[in-house]
């Protein structure tokens, strides 16, 4: 096993609990398209891009085809603006409970991070959380070929802290998250409290998120 040299994080569901500021959105371009909005719906759509994510909540109504791709690009800009609308809203308090300290933890010790995120609206919510000085290095997600959970996203962050993916530890909250991270080559931990199947070690909420834990759970106690 390769030694630990850098710190991969997810955003959505790790750093900031702002997937509920997307579902919300979801649900209100749901109810324009006069689509249900359903429990399975808000428990999918987290970690699907975009497209992916309309494309399900069309699927669920068996609508898919309905629209042209450009009508679908005019949904999806819609919804982002509804999002931005959410994140220009955003503080330091949206921060999850024990990233900061985690965060500041790592820096300490002198690790490298880089943020993992497919959204392009990343480096405006990392503004907001004020973790500007924590992230220097962002993925920019209009540079990826694919979404997760293909590994582009971890191979980019990767390639930010001039590292291989394989000495770097991942952070997710989904399943599509855990599959992107494992197939880039990441030791990668999952922050759930419902088994996600694939990671190399789950803490159930980022409450428990310190670098023993980590270290332990991954085996890695002298890292």
């Amino acid at each position: 096993m390769a030694k630990i040299q850098g710190f991969l994080f997810d955003l959505h569901g790790v750093i900031a609990d702002s997937w509920q500021y997307h579902l919300a959105s979801w649900q209100a371009i749901a109810a324009e398209l006069d689509i249900p909005w359903t429990t399975n719906l808000a428990e999918v759509l987290p970690g699907m891009s975009r497209l992916g994510s309309l494309q399900t909540i069309l699927a669920s109504a068996n609508r898919q085809g309905a629209f042209t791709p450009a009508e679908m690009q005019t949904i999806t800009d819609h919804e982002n603006d509804l999002y931005r609308q959410y994140v220009a809203a955003m503080t330091p308090a949206n921060r999850l409970p024990g990233v900061t300290a985690f965060l500041n933890e790592l820096v300490a010790a002198g690790y490298p991070l880089a943020l993992a995120s497919a959204s392009t609206n990343a480096p405006a919510e990392i503004e907001r959380l004020q973790l500007t000085h924590i992230f220097k290095h962002i993925v920019p997600a209009g540079s990826l070929k694919a979404s997760k959970p293909a590994p582009d996203v971890y191979l980019a962050a990767a390639r930010l802290l001039d590292l291989p993916a394989t000495a770097c530890v991942a952070f997710e909250d989904t399943v599509t998250g855990v599959q992107s991270a494992k197939r880039a080559g990441c030791l990668t931990v999952a922050i759930n409290a419902d088994p996600l199947p694939g990671a190399d070690a789950q803490l159930p909420s980022t409450a428990a998120l310190s670098l023993p834990a980590v270290l332990q759970a991954l085996g890695q106690p002298d890292a």
